[in-house]
Formats: C-alpha cells, structure tokens, sequence
C-alpha cells in the first residue's frame, strides 16, 4: 500500500486519501519552526527512491516509515530560521533534485553523487513548497526564479501567478505545499480545488499534456498543508 505522509492539520486531506487506498502518515510538530512550518512534511522529509531522508527529531516519522523504507536521519545542524531551516526541502523531477545547494543536507548530496541524481541549483531555498512535481520531467511554479534557473534544462515549466494559495499566519502559500505528486499512479493532488486558481486552465492543460490526472481533494480553496509525500 502506497503511504502518503501529510500535515495532521488538516484531517479532511488524510481522509479523503484513506478512501483512495493509501496509507496516511502524520508529520511530526518541529517546534523551534515558524508556527506555520511546524507540521509541515516537506519541511521534515524528503523521499528518494526508498530512501526516506528524514529530520532526526521527527522521531514519530522515523518509526512510521522505518518498517518499509531505508531511513536516514539529517538535520544535524536544523534551526528554526531560513535558511537552516530548509535542509531536506527539494524537489525530485525524475533524476534531478532542484535545491538549494549550499542549504541541502550533506548525506542527501552523498545519495545524488551515489545514484547518479543531478542537483540543479536554485537560489529558493523552499523549493520544494514552491515547485509542484506534474511528472517526471515537468514542474509548475509561482517562483521566477525557479523559472529561470531552470531554462535551457530538460524540465517543462509552467509559470504561474504568485499567491492565491492560502497560509495562515503568512501573506500567502506556495503552490507545492498544495499538492503532492504520486508518480506510481501518475496522480497530482491538491489540497483544495484547482479550479478556484486564476491559472486553473493552463494548470489543467500542463497536466493533460503530461499525462497526468488531477484530483481535487476538497471544493475549498487552495491551501498550503506542507504538501503530500509518497512513498
């Protein structure tokens, strides 16, 4: 059974993938986070292959995953402020790690140069909340700088408006953080209605021409959970 690991925050997302046959694992509370990281599982937790890279205070994430994936446990140096705060969050689009370099876990690069992922360097260090993974060689993204970076690479890009993804306790959210990519189904899902997007149109073409099918998971508007892991 597939397990999808989420913010505890939101119960309505964790049952709604119940009902679709996955295996829901909550996040941990890093407390020495933003109150609006605290639960966040993009912030915690990083998933290659069967590699979960995994901050080592979230001891109740280690133990639910331990059982079926090979756990390493980072974040030696994690602090509460940007940007160490940041040392697992990247996004995997197929076998490139878009990251922030300098900010990355070391035992996270060891994997990359090991298993032949490329890391491609971006100045965001919240890459992971600010790209949402379409496919295996496909990205949407809020973030012009990420847009940038990423010209000339073999990622499609879909560049979208800024915002319009709710963050309590912030100006706004990103785009990643309301989503979560399973690859192995070829499903994106959204914490919350994509139709209530500005660029819900162009969103939804982007994911038709990448094959991939798109779920809502709620009739509310977008909201940045954290995101969802596979694994």
């Amino acid at each position: 059974m597939t397990k999808a690991i989420l913010s505890t925050r939101y119960p309505e997302y964790a049952e709604q993938l119940s009902k679709r046959g996955y295996e829901t694992i909550p996040s941990d509370t890093v407390e020495n986070f933003i109150g609006y990281e605290q639960d966040h599982a993009d912030m915690q937790c990083l998933i290659l292959d069967d590699t979960a890279f995994v901050l080592r205070c979230c001891e109740g994430l280690i133990n639910r995953l331990k059982s079926t994936c090979n756990v390493v446990l980072c974040g030696d140096d994690i602090q509460g402020e940007y940007p160490r705060n940041v040392a697992l969050n990247a996004a995997q689009v197929g076998k490139t790690l878009i990251c922030r370099t300098d900010t990355l876990d070391d035992r996270v690069k060891d994997y990359c140069r090991k298993y032949g992922y490329e890391l491609l360097r971006v100045r965001q260090g919240y890459a992971k909340c600010s790209c949402t993974v379409v496919s295996d060689h496909a990205i949407i993204t809020a973030d012009n700088g990420i847009y940038q970076a990423l010209q000339g690479s073999k990622i499609e890009i879909l560049l979208i408006e800024q915002g319009r993804v709710a963050l309590k306790g912030a100006e706004y959210g990103f785009i990643g953080g309301a989503s979560g990519y399973d690859r192995n189904a070829g499903i994106l899902y959204f914490t919350g209605n994509i139709n209530t997007h500005p660029d819900a149109e162009r969103i939804l073409y982007f994911c038709e021409k990448q094959h991939t099918k798109v779920i809502s998971l709620s009739d509310n508007p977008l909201v940045d959970t954290g995101g969802i892991l596979f694994c």
